[in-house]
């Protein structure tokens, strides 16, 4: 239950963006000419915050969020977006749902690579959540 809690606040957070985003386990056709987001939850670690049976518990993860672009064109558009993203999960971000409060650790950009005909820049949102 936890996992969905903190899926669905950053999945808030990447919707304000304004950007057409690929939800995770959902069905998409995105526009041939577009940029578009694809978000996906990577629970990492659940570690014990003290020794009581009671005790809260630290789920950490990373948020990955791809940005694609069409492929053939000039990479500039995906790395605008893609910074876009990093700016919007800034480090010490907190985000709260159902009690939950999630807080980006960092976010970085990884390396690009070509899927088919779309240009395809990563980037990773590192995350904890105390429940």
């Amino acid at each position: 239950m936890s996992n969905a809690i903190i899926s669905a606040a950053l999945a808030v957070r990447l919707n304000t963006l304004g950007v057409p985003t690929h939800w995770q386990n959902t069905d998409y056709n995105p526009p041939a000419d577009t940029i578009y987001l694809a978000e996906s939850l990577i629970p990492a670690s659940v570690n014990p915050m003290g020794l009581a049976a009671s005790s809260s518990e630290s789920y950490e993860g990373i948020y990955q969020v791809l940005v694609y672009a069409p492929s053939g064109a000039t990479k500039g558009g995906a790395y605008d977006a893609a910074d876009s993203v990093i700016g919007h999960f800034p480090k010490a971000l907190e985000l709260t749902r159902d009690s939950i409060t999630v807080t980006i650790l960092r976010t970085e950009q990884n390396g690009a690579f070509v899927s088919g005909d779309r240009f395809v820049v990563p980037v990773s949102i590192y995350y904890r959540a105390m429940v």
